[in-house]
């Protein structure tokens, strides 16, 4: 199937039915009550109990919520929708963070920040999310379309499973992502890296650190203070430019997603939300970035670039990757999640790979006019990626047509 059609022909208004208070729902859990608010601080104690067992990312954790919020959905017009489903006792069950936005004159809902997202999914309390059936995730979902106004839902990058526990919308009538995220699980380091890389690579990786320590002392760190940390993610910001340029790709990074950014870099101490930006420098050079989110023992990259110049014939991003690797071990990290997209040093150190799926729902008769031709361009763009003559086509056909563009200042 290539979209769920989810109809209601319910006539109340959206708001009639929010004043309504709570939206009983029958399931086979037995009643969940529905609350479906755009206030993300009145469930700030409800949010950060539940991100703290439910199998997650810092990308569903409450800060990081806030903060795209904050900067980003004001900013292009769109709205928070958080759906929690509570049982008779006042447990929460789940919570679902939503962003309504308006498409071709309708309203639909997306996962909150799912752009900007690896991997998208609501929360669930673990025994909810192994016991919730597909017609409950059906039922519930088109009491938060009827209570909402949306004519469909597009949800994109969600996992099947996350740490052992399944996913309940996977249930539904899905679409494939055409791409997956990418894993390797964590031990003794000196183990790992060699079990993934021969002998000789080894050697190849000594031999440029030792290269690439010729231009100047080289440094691998964390920024921590303030400052350097508004240095650091400056610095992704100019380079994830060039690179974007260079491709032929829009440069999503615009003012108001670098003020999300910059929010969450500035996090302090363990919270789960907080950007780690970790990076190599050759002397005051920074040449390349990776950061990402720990939580629940995972390191899941967000943001990575490199400088240009003629230092990046030692690789100096792969020489990053593997001392982050490393320091994960160290820290007794389980995984460190590279994230979603086929890329050449994913597959030197995976030994996860984590398919993932779209959810495309219409609530309405007209919200098809979104979701079928969706489902059409997805399966185009999964069959192009996933072909080993096609997907390199696309790409240099896409660099000439639209490179070296130039890039945001």
């Amino acid at each position: 199937m290539s979209s769920t059609a989810l109809f209601r022909t319910d006539a109340k208004s959206a708001r009639q039915i929010q004043r309504s208070g709570p939206i009983p729902v029958g399931t086979s859990l037995g009643t969940v009550s529905l609350r479906i608010t755009g206030d993300l601080q009145s469930l700030e104690a409800v949010w950060e109990d539940l991100q703290a067992s439910a199998p997650c990312t810092g990308a569903q954790t409450f800060n990081w919520a806030q903060a795209w919020v904050r900067h980003v959905l004001g900013p292009e017009g769109h709205e928070p929708v958080i759906v929690v489903g509570s049982a008779a006792d006042g447990q929460a069950l789940f919570l679902w963070p939503f962003e309504m936005a308006e498409s071709a004159g309708m309203r639909v809902l997306h996962w909150l920040g799912q752009e900007h997202a690896n991997y998208t999914m609501g929360l669930f309390a673990p025994q909810a999310a192994a016991t919730f059936t597909a017609p409950d995730i059906s039922c519930l979902l088109s009491e938060v379309a009827r209570a909402t106004g949306a004519a469909a839902a597009i949800l994109k990058g969600q996992p099947f499973s996350w740490d052992g526990i399944p996913n309940p919308f996977a249930k539904l009538a899905h679409k494939l992502t055409p791409s997956s995220g990418y894993a390797v699980r964590l031990g003794d380091f000196t183990v790992l890296y060699e079990e993934r890389f021969s002998k000789r690579s080894r050697t190849t990786h000594d031999r440029k650190e030792r290269k690439l320590a010729k231009g100047g002392p080289i440094i691998y760190g964390w920024a921590e203070t303030r400052d350097e940390r508004l240095q650091i993610v400056d610095a992704f910001f100019v380079q994830k430019a060039r690179q974007f340029a260079a491709m032929g790709i829009k440069d999503i990074f615009d003012a108001h997603a670098r003020a999300f950014y910059r929010e969450v870099v500035l996090l302090e101490g363990d919270n789960p939300s907080r950007l780690r930006l970790g990076y190599i420098k050759v002397g005051d050079a920074v040449l390349a970035i990776i950061s990402g989110t720990m939580y629940h023992k995972r390191m899941t990259v967000v943001l990575c670039s490199l400088a240009e110049g003629e230092l990046q014939r030692q690789s100096p991003g792969a020489l990053l990757l593997r001392h982050q690797i490393k320091d994960a071990c160290s820290k007794g990290l389980a995984f460190y999640d590279f994230g979603a997209g086929e890329a050449h040093h994913k597959e030197q150190w995976a030994d996860v790979v984590q398919p993932l799926f779209d959810s495309l729902v219409a609530f309405k008769p007209q919200g098809l006019i979104l979701t079928l031709p969706l489902a059409a361009a997805l399966r185009l763009k999964r069959a192009i990626k996933s072909s080993p003559h096609l997907w390199p086509l696309a790409q240099k056909f896409r660099a000439a047509l639209f490179g070296n563009a130039q890039p945001r200042a």
